[in-house]
């Protein structure tokens, strides 16, 4: 197994006011604009026909090298007049460039490939979802890989392969089926099965060309396995008979996963991990939790909780070699945050909440302790070296995410 990457220089970037994307760095403190609406009118209030030509800019991704940015780009506030693209912006914000039109269909969510030579996007076209991929190499070109509803997937470590869950649960669609397909010519390699049960992403190993996935079996009991796509070999993890979900640490050595009590359910009563090294199976987290990430050196866990009496949510840090639990920050999400923390697992390893290096936490909302005096979402800060010091707010924002 390969080992871990040596991080680079922290950068988040943020989604901001209308609707442009900015560059933060913690070292200089300096924050940058990075996109433009070109139809801003100084000095003059936005009218409604200004808001429906503006350029906003959404959902911004860094690439694996830092040196580029891929964001979506909306124009239009109806469904009949909306001009939709894909735009990749160097990080120093000098240049920025169209990879491809979307002929208007409303994009979603989009990944690198980790080689960053590729860009897949998930587009709302019509009733249907569209996974699509674009290649720097073709820009201009689009290429739709497979479509249906609901739609997660991840890529290979080498980037030539995604595997893609498409159609839910066996139990909900009988449609539902997980497959692995060529991402340069978008032909389906191996059907993995057309059985899945209750989960969302086929999480790809980073380091090996292992997958995991849940099967509905014959007892129509859902199992989370581990699948060689070399041999096609599997072995069960664990049983379960609601949502599944599962996170791979960078280094591909520990395997974090986790079901909800019941179906329907967000919340996961308890996190488990596999050791691949030894086969050990254990509870890492024995407490009610939201989602869950792993720091970029798997040393710890980021994890967050749910006060259902005042309504907050709150960061958490578990520390793997003395069991140390710290509370980081309370706080409400944006919607964009929201949305984020719903699909933890699909999120986790394109747009992560902690830097390279694992040394702070980026998230967007709003305060609770200490009290937000603003009805606007920011984007905060927060120095994991010491996890006690309040959260430091950047700017008014909606989503943030770190370089990878």
């Amino acid at each position: 197994m390969a080992t871990v990457k040596t991080p680079h220089s922290p950068q988040i970037v943020f989604t901001g006011e209308d609707g442009n994307v900015f560059a933060w760095t913690p070292v200089s403190k300096r924050q940058q604009q990075l996109t433009w609406s070109w139809e801003e009118h100084e000095g003059k209030k936005e009218t409604a026909e200004d808001a429906s030509i503006r350029l906003t800019h959404m959902w911004p991704a860094w690439a694996p090298d830092g040196n580029r940015i891929a964001c979506f780009g909306m124009r239009g506030t109806s469904e009949s007049h909306l001009e939709t693209s894909l735009y990749a912006v160097a990080a120093d914000g000098i240049e920025s460039w169209e990879l491809s039109g979307l002929s208007g269909g409303m994009p979603i969510y989009g990944n690198w490939s980790p080689q960053g030579n590729a860009f897949a996007a998930l587009v709302q076209r019509a009733k249907k979802l569209s996974l699509e991929i674009v290649s720097l190499n073709q820009p201009g070109t689009i290429t739709p890989v497979i479509s249906g509803a609901p739609l997660f997937w991840s890529w290979s470590p080498q980037g030539d392969k995604v595997a893609v869950h498409v159609g839910g649960s066996h139990s909900a669609s009988g449609r539902g089926r997980v497959v692995v397909v060529d991402t340069t010519s978008g032909q389906i390699l191996r059907q993995v099965t057309d059985r899945p049960g209750e989960f969302r992403v086929p999480a790809w190993s980073p380091q090996d060309n292992l997958l995991t996935y849940v099967e509905r079996d014959d007892h129509d009991d859902d199992i989370l396995f581990l699948y060689d796509i070399d041999t096609g070999e599997k072995g069960p993890v664990t049983a379960s008979d609601s949502n599944t979900v599962a996170v791979w640490s960078a280094d591909g050595r520990t395997l974090a996963f986790s079901s909800t009590a019941r179906s329907g359910s967000s919340m996961f009563p308890q996190v488990q991990a596999l050791d691949l090294t030894t086969g050990r199976r254990s509870t890492i987290l024995d407490e009610p939790v939201l989602g869950f990430f792993w720091s970029p050196q798997g040393d710890f866990l980021l994890y967050l909780t749910v006060d259902q009496q005042q309504n907050f949510l709150c960061w958490n840090r578990f520390v793997r070699t003395n069991g140390e639990k710290t509370e980081i920050a309370r706080f409400l999400p944006s919607r964009e945050q929201m949305f984020i923390l719903s699909f933890f697992d699909q999120y986790a390893l394109s747009h992560p909440p902690l830097a390279p290096d694992g040394s702070a936490l980026a998230f967007a909302g709003y305060l609770v302790t200490p009290v937000s005096a603003t009805t606007t979402s920011h984007v905060y800060y927060v120095s994991l070296d010491d996890p006690t010091t309040p959260p430091t707010k950047i700017a008014p924002g909606q989503f943030v995410s770190w370089n990878l």
